[in-house]
């Protein structure tokens, strides 16, 4: 099948592979600092919506797709588990908990509105019309995890070797698209068109972490080696270069990327929040991060 081809699979394998490797790094070090609480429950959230047809005949007929999903499931309530039960974490500040809940809002307004437009009236499902929320809320799931990483000076039991399995997983589904438009098995545009943007955000997550220096955890909280500082994707050198057209910025200097233009128009107020975490971790935040440059943790 089609369906089935080996940029699937592989794509499946390495968006599993990504939660065995958080997992591992958690328990290895510990602690869930740098994780964002609220990015793994809008995934978990995403995964119980996606799946609703778990227990079907065609889902219980394919047992790839019914180890996949379980798989995804469990996981995804295990890694919030250790985060809520088992290791310390960050408290992530109010701005992060609307931001969220906006994220909720839009998809959720936005789900049967896009599911009107392209499947219509006619065909109207109750399970297409949850799958339609899921593929917009993952899209935008990684958002406050950007924020956590990008405006603060919280340290990160993240490592490079999740960011890539992460974004390996929907770069590969983009190929997997191509052949299936190639063998007349058109995907859902919904799911491409958030797809891709997805994608734009997991490569944005990777360029940030890249950017911020090395970090050590010592004993069951976070000590950083030095300042951490952020900047956004590299295309934003674009926005940069905008903004330098009209007369603002530095020649030079870059714009915030996407994830953090998108963070930025749904966080339209000004402020700071601040939050603790256990063991004595506090995230400060600060919106105007590129005008300061660098932060200091509590």
């Amino acid at each position: 099948m089609v369906h089935f081809n080996v940029f699937r699979i592989l794509g499946d394998l390495s968006h599993l592979l990504s939660k065995a490797i958080l997992i591992f790094t958690v328990h290895h070090h510990k602690s869930a600092e740098g994780v964002s609480l609220l990015t793994q429950a809008l995934y978990a959230l995403v995964f119980l919506t996606r799946y609703l047809d778990l227990f079907s005949k065609y889902a219980l007929n394919v047992l790839y797709n019914f180890l996949f999903k379980i798989t995804y499931i469990a996981t995804s309530f295990y890694i919030l588990f250790l985060m809520f039960r088992i290791y310390p974490r960050s408290r992530e500040s109010e701005n992060q908990w609307k931001l969220t809940i906006y994220i909720l809002c839009f998809s959720t307004a936005t789900a049967p509105i896009l599911y009107l437009i392209f499947k219509g009236r006619s065909s109207w499902d109750t399970l297409g019309l949850f799958r339609h929320f899921s593929w917009i809320l993952e899209s935008l799931a990684v958002l406050p995890q950007l924020t956590l990483l990008a405006h603060t000076s919280v340290p990160t039991v993240i490592n490079s070797y999740y960011l890539v399995a992460l974004g390996s997983y929907r770069a590969l589904y983009i190929p997997n698209w191509i052949v299936r438009y190639a063998h007349n098995e058109h995907p859902s545009t919904v799911s491409v068109i958030f797809g891709v943007l997805q994608t734009a955000l997991y490569v944005e997550f990777l360029w940030i972490y890249v950017n911020r220096q090395k970090v050590k955890l010592r004993g069951g909280g976070g000590v950083l080696d030095g300042e951490e500082f952020a900047r956004g994707l590299c295309w934003g050198d674009l926005l940069g270069g905008m903004r330098e057209g009209r007369g603002q910025g530095k020649p030079g200097e870059g714009g915030e990327g996407v994830g953090l233009v998108l963070v930025r128009m749904i966080l339209w107020w000004k402020g700071k929040g601040k939050g603790k975490g256990r063991k004595g971790v506090e995230v400060r935040m600060n919106w105007n991060w590129r005008e300061r440059g660098m932060w200091r943790g509590g």
